[in-house]
Formats: structure tokens, sequence, C-alpha cells
């Protein structure tokens, strides 16, 4: 985990700089970016590279973007994308909220994501909420309510994430949702689609989930004390 399958020995910047331009990348600062990140041997050394870039604060969203980028083009889930966000965030407030902004626009997207887009980035998001790299409040735009089909699909990914997560990580997540500064309807809306839409797929594909789910939404529908 953290480590690129390659790193700087798949190739040349120059190879680097091509699939950059494959990938339509198309500003400068987004092509450094992308070799930065790419060219790395892990999420320390990409993070090295990218405070060596010298961007202003205001291209730091760009970072944000290419990240999410990447992380997404990937085959299969890589943990290195969310190893290295988590770092970033921890450096630089700026980089959190541009990783608000960036996935309020992904949500906004879903329903044009393929899915194994949809998929790595939920899980991206999963592993970023346990570390605290971000807050609950990220998720205080979604419609809990009135979700689409690739939607539910995403939340379902992210989701399940959560619950495979260490008893300690998934309990300080639930106290983050109960608080009282937390954004208003959050809990209730995570109770909702607990209810709606984990709750059935656990039964049916899950089963090693069944435990966390039961105590997920007991703690939620208790507050938490």
């Amino acid at each position: 985990a953290g480590r690129r399958a390659g790193g700087a020995a798949a190739g040349s910047e120059s190879r680097l700089l091509s699939l950059a331009s494959e990938q339509r990348l198309s500003t400068d600062v987004r092509k450094s970016i992308f070799v930065a990140i790419m060219g790395a041997d892990d999420y320390v050394h990409a993070s090295e590279r990218l405070g060596k870039l010298g961007l202003k604060r205001a291209q730091r969203a760009e970072v944000v973007r290419v990240l999410l980028h990447c992380c997404g083009a990937e085959a299969g889930y890589n943990a290195f994308y969310a190893l290295l966000a988590a770092r970033l965030c921890a450096s630089h407030r700026e980089y959190r909220f541009a990783f608000h902004f960036a996935l309020w626009d992904a949500f906004k997207a879903l329903d044009e994501a393929p899915l194994h887009r949809a998929a790595n980035t939920a899980k991206m998001l999963a592993a970023l909420l346990l570390r605290a790299a971000l807050p609950v409040d990220v998720l205080k735009v979604v419609r809990w309510h009135d979700l689409t089909e690739r939607a539910r699909f995403f939340w379902q990914v992210c989701f399940c994430e959560l619950l495979a997560a260490p008893e300690a990580e998934l309990g300080r997540l639930v106290v983050a949702l109960c608080a009282p500064e937390a954004a208003e309807g959050l809990r209730d809306g995570v109770c909702v689609f607990a209810k709606r839409e984990l709750e059935p797929l656990v039964r049916k594909t899950r089963r090693d989930l069944a435990t966390p789910l039961a105590r997920l939404m007991r703690d939620l529908g208790a507050g938490v004390s």
C-alpha cells in the first residue's frame, strides 16, 4: 500500500507527459502535476515532488483535480492516491477545501462516470473519512432520499468500505456524524440510506458486514453518547 506500480521506473518524463496529453490534461500546470504524481515511487515521494513544483495557493486545487482524475482512471483501486491525498490535506488547509469542491462536483457527475471511476473515487473518499483527512461535512450535499442508480452504487461502495474498517475507526466517524456541529439532517440522511440501500445489499451479498451495519444503524439512531 502507498506505492505506485513502477513509479519513476515506469518511463521517462517525456513518456509521462505524453500520457498526460492522452488523458486530456491540457494545461502545463496539470501536466507537471501529473508527472510529479505518476513518476513518484510512493506517496511520500509524490508529496515531495509536488512540493518542488512551487505551486501557488490557487493552483493547489489543480493538484486535487489531477489526483482524483488519476485515481478514477486506474483499472482498480490503488490506496496510493488516498494516502497522498491525506498527506496533502494534513499539510495545507487549501487542499481540504479543494477536495470538498472537487468531490461535490464528482457527486454531481456520477451519472456520467464509468463504474470503475465511481468505485475508485468512492473507496478513496471512504479512506479519507476514516483517516479524518476530510470532515463528514463533505457529505452534507448528498440527497440521500433521492439517489440515482449510479449514485446508489457509489455510496454503497463507499459505505461498504467504511463498514469493513476497524471498529474504532468506524466508531470515530459515527461520533462525527452525530456531533452537534454536523450538518443538519446529515445523520438522518445516512440512517435512511443505511436502511433503504445498505441493509438489503448486506443481506444479499455482504453478510460479513452485517454486524458493523447493525452497530452503525444502532449508534446513528441513538445519536451516540
